[in-house]
């Protein structure tokens, strides 16, 4: 049976009342918890297809292990997403939730924000429809699109889109954001991603700058878009290789210096060079990262922690996604 409700585990009455608000739309019956035990406890009895946690819950090490109990419970009732964690409040506990490796998805911004971000990954989850940078900008931007086929192209296509970018009006600061984060995720598709017949990664070793034909599964898909909200960069690669837990190994690093060779440095930085980095994985099959840079406040302005998303494709008859 398919999961039916929605659990929100919030202390604050009047956050409590906004997010159901937001998420009533998806349909689904919403359930509140005010604690983290008390959630917990409706757990129990419910079979969720989201649980929504308060990251201002987590005060300590002991309460972030309770987050970590919930989520396992969430998992076993059937969650297609362990947990999303809401509030720019909990920023100094995001270090420690980050390491549970378990947080799929992490949105900080403060409303209006967090209500567009709560409803596109709600809607995700629920329909099932991951794919596309579309779901982010407003109806009728215009995405353009470039594919790689050789690995010497990468300095080329992010060059033109720095120019395209500028053309476009914006500043100096996001036209540097918009080649690092492109830049990165391309040098990752390109080089990280590919398998041989045995499965190994035989080109994540290779320097960056060296030649590479590439045939027709190894080439890259990038396409990006502004609605004058955000700046959408998409790259996508046609392995599925990338997983769940180097995703979230990369993300908990507090230093990119950490994150080593492959894959991990890579994601490090694009994560911190956007104000939200969403994966949707199909394993084997393709990769999809779209970076999403707000264009509409200053650097002051911008938070310190950004929200990602962590999607999996699962087959229709499987209820457990995220």
């Amino acid at each position: 049976m398919r999961a039916s409700s929605i659990l929100i585990v919030h202390s604050d009455r009047k956050t409590q009342r906004t997010v159901q608000r937001v998420l009533g739309v998806t349909g689904r019956r919403v359930d509140i918890a005010d604690d983290l035990e008390q959630g917990i406890q409706l757990l129990a009895h419910l079979s969720p297809v989201l649980v929504v946690v308060d990251g201002a819950l987590s005060h300590n090490a002991e309460h972030s292990a309770t987050i970590g109990k919930l989520i396992e419970l969430a998992k076993e009732r059937g969650a297609e997403a362990c947990m999303t964690l809401l509030g720019s409040t909990a920023i100094a506990q995001m270090p420690a939730l980050l390491r549970l490796g378990a947080v799929t998805n992490l949105l900080v911004h403060q409303m209006p924000i967090l209500a567009e971000e709560l409803t596109i990954t709600a809607q995700k989850l629920i329909r099932r429809d991951l794919f596309g940078a579309e779901k982010y900008l407003l109806w009728g931007t215009e995405l353009h699109e470039t594919t790689l086929i050789r690995g010497s192209q990468r300095a080329e296509v992010v060059g033109a889109l720095a120019e395209q970018v500028r053309a476009f009006g914006q500043s100096a600061r996001v036209v540097s954001m918009a080649m690092l984060v492109a830049d990165e995720l391309l040098s990752n598709a390109v080089h990280n991603a590919p398998i041989d017949a045995a499965g190994n990664h035989h080109r994540k070793d290779l320097a960056r700058a060296d030649e590479l034909e590439l045939d027709a599964r190894q080439q890259i898909r990038l396409r990006w878009g502004c609605d004058a909200r955000y700046l959408a960069i998409e790259v996508t690669d046609q392995f599925g290789t990338l997983d769940r837990d180097t995703i979230l190994a990369s993300l908990a690093k507090n230093d990119v210096r950490e994150s080593g060779g492959g894959a991990g440095m890579g994601i490090a930085l694009a994560y911190r060079s956007c104000d939200h980095l969403v994966f949707n994985l199909a394993p084997g099959v393709r990769t999809e990262i779209i970076a999403l840079i707000d264009v509409r406040y200053p650097p002051t302005e911008r938070m310190s922690v950004s929200s990602y998303n962590v999607f999996v494709e699962r087959p229709r008859g499987d209820d457990h996604t995220g």
